[in-house]
């Protein structure tokens, strides 16, 4: 039996749709309108606390994060030679859930488990620190909304 000519065309595409996946971007808006998510996390990780009607949108997995004004966050600063993040934007954690490995100067690998319980809102690389630090911030007041924006 051969394969019809179109068969592998199809699945190359559909195998690569599912790559393209993994690329696509988070999206911040604030009242409504998009910002640049880098910025707002600047501005969250200097307040503490959100100022204003959020919306964070994960187009990964298809999910976003509303939180209201006055929500509290939580925000855990890492640093060292390289982080990998286990977590990803709108993905929900509890104390004890393994969420990130850093990578010390030393080259010993340290393993990171959530102090918090509730949803990761942010993630934040500060490329003008040495070593790099990192910041994920963590809201336990936002909404998840599935289906995007």
């Amino acid at each position: 039996m051969s394969a019809r000519p179109g068969d592998a065309t199809t699945k190359v595409l559909k195998d690569i749709e599912e790559v393209l996946r993994y690329y696509k971007p988070v999206r911040c808006y604030v009242n409504g309108s998009e910002v640049s998510c880098s910025d707002l996390a600047r501005e969250l990780i200097s307040r503490g606390i959100v100022d204003r009607d959020l919306t964070i949108c994960n187009e990964r997995k298809d999910v976003c994060l509303n939180v209201g004004v006055n929500s509290r966050l939580d925000i855990l600063e890492l640093s060292g030679v390289e982080v990998y993040f286990l977590v990803d934007v709108a993905d929900q954690v509890s104390p004890g859930d393994l969420i990130a490995y850093v990578v010390t100067n030393k080259g010993e690998v340290r393993s990171i488990k959530s102090e918090f319980k509730g949803s990761v809102l942010l993630l934040h690389e500060d490329p003008t620190s040495r070593p790099l630090k990192y910041f994920i911030v963590f809201t336990s007041e936002g909404v998840r909304v599935s289906g995007g924006r």
